[in-house]
């Protein structure tokens, strides 16, 4: 479903355009992996561990994004949310 929605986003943006995408992105501390067992409870651990496992910018380049980087983690009480922010090339 991710990369089907990373496609959809990359075919509608312009050349040059910025994704900003916020989600649930790698859970570098065991604070955050413990938080985070409480999305994979309710969502399923085979949908939820690519996030946890860091997936995200590999897909995001995947789907022919460039300059990716992670703009912000922020840690919440379900685990820690990434802001990845990515251009569409030729612009």
């Amino acid at each position: 479903m991710k990369r089907a929605i990373l496609a959809a986003l990359h075919t509608v943006l312009r050349p040059g355009g910025r994704l900003v995408l916020a989600d649930y992105g790698l859970q570098r501390t065991r604070l955050m992996r413990s938080a985070f067992r409480v999305v994979q409870l309710a969502d399923g651990r085979a949908d939820t561990q690519p996030n946890a496992d860091g997936i995200l910018p590999s897909l995001i380049t995947e789907a022919g994004f460039d300059r990716v980087r992670e703009a912000e983690v922020v840690s919440t009480v379900t685990g820690s949310i990434s802001v990845y922010v990515a251009r569409r090339a030729g612009g």
